[in-house]
């Protein structure tokens, strides 16, 4: 991103990833797991940084498949 925008917002490199996988996360065009890989940071962080911003990890389109697995 142009250094103007990044100084605009005041975002670090390392925070910009993690917004901007937080919106992929959001709008269900990448799951937990990658949006983490995508942050740079492992996925309880992740998870962490979603519950410190009210996001629900768990909702309409997570399941437990047949197995009792958690599918996200």
């Amino acid at each position: 991103l142009e250094d103007e925008f990044v100084k605009a917002f005041e975002l670090s490199d390392s925070e910009i990833k993690i917004e901007l996988a937080i919106l992929l996360f959001q709008k269900g065009k990448v799951s937990s797991k990658k949006a983490a890989n995508l942050a740079s940071i492992n996925v309880v962080d992740f998870w962490k940084e979603l519950s410190t911003r009210n996001i629900d990890l768990i909702d309409e389109s997570t399941y437990v498949d047949e197995m009792g697995n958690l599918t996200l």
